[in-house]
């Protein structure tokens, strides 16, 4: 048994009681930390960088705990008029069923003169009392949340809780393909960065991802992309450490459905060099792409075909031909690309 040091009292600062009776198990580490440091310094100016000194919370997880209790009602904005906060105990599960949940998805429509424009779906972010209820009531969502807490190493603010709790409950996507995009994120270095995450899991979402195969399928794809990714800035020199998200899928069609190295990658980006003078992924597409419908495998298979249609070798073809026969002829090529975007069809087809 334990009880409470008499002798502590000797010094003491002020809590609200709602920390104790609503946020216990919501706020996580990071959270009540500051927290604390928050009431214990209330007359001082709050320097984001001298919390995270006294508290050893990283910068971007005390920004994170502010909104937390921006949100509570418990931290204020400089120049916002105080507002009473409920004061009355009552435990967190007689909250919880008191409330009612506020997470909705709320339609619009928009009228315009004779015509009817679709309905526009807003997402209502869910509050801490939503989160809160979602809890309460689900065991896979809690057990989510402490998964992806264990994979990034630290407590998961209001921000990534809102924010996976839409993927799991609007998008569908469950829990377990959540916790493999988080993994995921975090092998690229994207560890605990929730936008990218919940754009990844929107993209997810259109493309029917949503069961733990097609996860699976899906990050092989996206490993082999970053792998040559590396080999690419290595030959190139270019600096980004990772790949736009335009870029990565690019990537993916050339290695997964097209079935190209590195080396016929390198080759097309030096075709596209030699001809616009920088690099341009949307031309090297335009290569790759014709070298595919022309079935060509290796770099010789390119290389044979631009000397024999430099050498005028090939034979003429009719407009209805070479409208749907690919060409070597990188401008065809190009006005094909464009005209047909393999990133925004399904496996480039």
């Amino acid at each position: 048994m334990y009880k409470v040091n008499p002798g502590s009292y000797a010094s003491v600062f002020v809590l609200p009681t709602q920390i104790a009776d609503k946020h216990l198990r919501m706020a996580g580490k990071a959270q009540l930390k500051v927290l604390l440091w928050l009431f214990r310094n209330p007359n001082t100016t709050f320097d984001l960088d001298v919390i995270s000194r006294d508290t050893g919370i990283p910068r971007d997880e005390i920004d994170d705990a502010m909104l937390y209790w921006i949100d509570a009602g418990l931290v204020m904005k400089d120049g916002e008029a105080p507002v009473p906060v409920q004061t009355e105990t009552v435990s967190a599960s007689q909250q919880l069923r008191a409330e009612k949940s506020t997470f909705t998805v709320v339609q619009k429509s928009v009228t315009k003169p004779e015509k009817q424009e679709k309905e526009k779906v807003v997402i209502v972010k869910p509050s801490i009392k939503d989160i809160a209820r979602r809890l309460d009531e689900s065991s896979e969502v809690a057990s989510m949340f402490n998964e992806v807490q264990e994979v990034f190493g630290r407590t998961l603010g209001y921000d990534g809780q809102s924010n996976l709790l839409i993927l799991h409950d609007h998008y569908g996507l469950p829990a377990e393909v959540i916790v493999m995009l988080c993994s995921y994120a975090k092998t690229v270095g994207k560890q605990g960065a929730i936008a990218y995450i919940v754009q990844i899991g929107k993209s997810w979402a259109e493309e029917g991802i949503t069961d733990f195969d097609s996860a699976s399928h899906k990050i092989a794809r996206m490993e082999n992309a970053q792998n040559i990714w590396a080999e690419f800035k290595r030959l190139t020199g270019v600096e980004n450490p990772r790949p736009t998200a335009k870029q990565a899928e690019f990537l993916e069609i050339w290695i997964n459905d097209y079935s190209y190295n590195i080396d016929m990658i390198y080759h097309a980006y030096e075709k596209t060099v030699e001809k616009k003078g920088k690099i341009s992924f949307s031309y090297m597409n335009g290569v790759l792409r014709s070298w595919f419908e022309s079935g060509f495998k290796t770099i010789e298979d390119a290389e044979r075909a631009a000397e024999e249609f430099a050498n005028g070798m090939q034979k003429p073809a009719t407009k209805a031909e070479n409208d749907k026969k690919p060409s070597y002829d990188i401008e065809l090529a190009m006005k094909r690309s464009l005209a047909i975007d393999p990133t925004k069809t399904k496996k480039g087809q």
